[in-house]
């Protein structure tokens, strides 16, 4: 976990004496204010010392045991804001220098795109006017670069921060294609680049939980793509259409986006892998657990036929560790929740350290399978591993899955060393910028 600043940690440890101040006044001893707040009295002890965090449903149990009339509440709120400050501050930051780094996003030489906001909320249906400029193979490499760059800040930080970046893109590129010139010998390799960066785009949306942009940047993808005859990233883009529609608990849209492809396309077997997979998602989130167990163990047999010279770039994507996360996924819909806390961890035992994105989601995954599974030692050692990528990642989709999980946690039966790590995870979680 990053180290607070030193006004923040001033105003948790004032804070902490608040505590201390009215608990003694109300005549409570550490642990009768503990037994209150539901936690032990070492928790009560780091906090009144400013050593350790606490979250909204804390402060208020405390405020009301000691009788201090919203006094601490409000205190608890005003040093959340004060953070919240502070990492909106260092946020905006990172962003720009995530923007210092795709700077020549527009063009090789030409004007830059004009400004536009991170958080805008249309693809551009109603285009400002946009200069006509010509449009050359320089471009089109600048451009493949910038996506790298994309998924190299996807793979490290999330997408809450790089979605931003790869909208603006976006954004710049959509109004280039309507208004610039090009060579012919370069317009496919153009708009194939454009509907890769819509692909990436969408994806990152789908990771910082901006949902309602994410089918509208997908569809336009997919246009750009078929219009540069890009077979293979229509593909993708057609698996990411399907996921959404089963995140967003549309099981029978995500089934038919998958079967729809297997049915209109002779597939290698490491694709054909990758649509059984998501047809065997669909199933399990509808119900049918019989039938996706079978279509997965299909998937997986398919996966194990490897790679062909012939599959796209993007077949890196579908490895061990992608393929174990879906199958405990399929066994998380399915309820099966100890089989699906042995899969997450096995997906995360084969998950490369520089993919920092990916562990802190599987990770997550994990902790949410163990709390209703009720394994609480295994639970309390993966909060302890999750906290620190909290306020290093930003990714809205993960911290959603955290929040959910804790949700779970059923606190009359928990470890109070659960309980306590809990609680500092979700404070940590409030502090970052997710839930209340």
């Amino acid at each position: 976990m990053a180290r607070e600043p030193e006004t923040i940690a001033q105003q948790r440890r004032a804070l902490g004496e608040q505590l201390a101040a009215f608990r003694q006044a109300a005549d409570l001893t550490q642990r009768q204010l503990a037994k209150a707040a539901f936690c032990d009295r070492t928790t009560v002890t780091h906090i009144e010392k400013g050593r350790a965090r606490a979250d909204e449903r804390f402060w208020q149990a405390c405020d009301d045991a000691v009788g201090a009339d919203g006094v601490l509440l409000a205190a608890f709120h005003d040093l959340v804001a004060a953070k919240q400050a502070h990492d909106q501050q260092e946020q905006q930051t990172r962003l720009a220098q995530a923007r210092a780094r795709a700077k020549s996003l527009s063009t090789n030489g030409h004007a830059a795109p004009a400004p536009a906001s991170p958080m805008i909320d249309t693809v551009g249906l109603v285009d400002p006017p946009t200069p006509s400029v010509r449009l050359d193979s320089g471009y089109v490499e600048t451009l493949r670069s910038r996506i790298g760059e994309l998924v190299d800040l996807d793979i490290q930080f999330g997408g809450d921060q790089s979605s931003g970046v790869a909208l603006q893109l976006f954004r710049s590129v959509h109004r280039k294609l309507g208004a610039s010139q090009c060579d012919p010998s370069i317009e496919r390799d153009l708009y194939a680049a454009a509907g890769e960066l819509g692909e990436v785009t969408g994806w990152l949306l789908y990771d910082a939980g901006k949902h309602d942009l994410v089918r509208r940047i997908n569809h336009e993808a997919l246009h750009l793509s078929r219009l540069a005859g890009d077979h293979s990233m229509e593909l993708l883009i057609l698996q990411n259409l399907s996921m959404h529609a089963g995140h967003l608990g549309r099981p029978v849209e995500a089934l038919r986006i998958a079967r729809m492809v297997l049915e209109t396309n002779t597939l290698s077997p490491r694709l054909e892998a990758l649509f059984r997979t998501r047809e065997a998602r669909a199933l399990a989130l509808a119900g049918d657990e019989t039938t996706a167990e079978r279509t997965f163990r299909q998937a997986h047999s398919l996966y194990l036929d490897g790679v062909r010279d012939d599959d796209p770039a993007w077949a890196w994507w579908i490895n061990d560790q992608e393929l174990a996360w879906h199958e405990a996924m399929i066994q998380a819909d399915s309820a099966d929740w100890n089989q699906a806390a042995d899969t997450f961890q096995a997906s995360i035992e084969v998950t490369p350290g520089r993919e920092v994105r990916r562990r802190y989601n599987h990770l997550a995954s994990l902790l949410n399978a163990q709390i209703r599974a009720q394994a609480w030692r295994d639970a309390d050692q993966t909060i302890e591993r999750v906290m620190p990528y909290v306020d290093e990642v930003g990714s809205t989709r993960t911290a959603t899955t955290l929040l959910g999980a804790l949700d779970q946690l059923d606190v009359t039966h928990a470890k109070p060393s659960v309980r306590d790590a809990a609680c500092q995870l979700r404070s940590i979680l409030v502090d970052a910028g997710y839930g209340h």
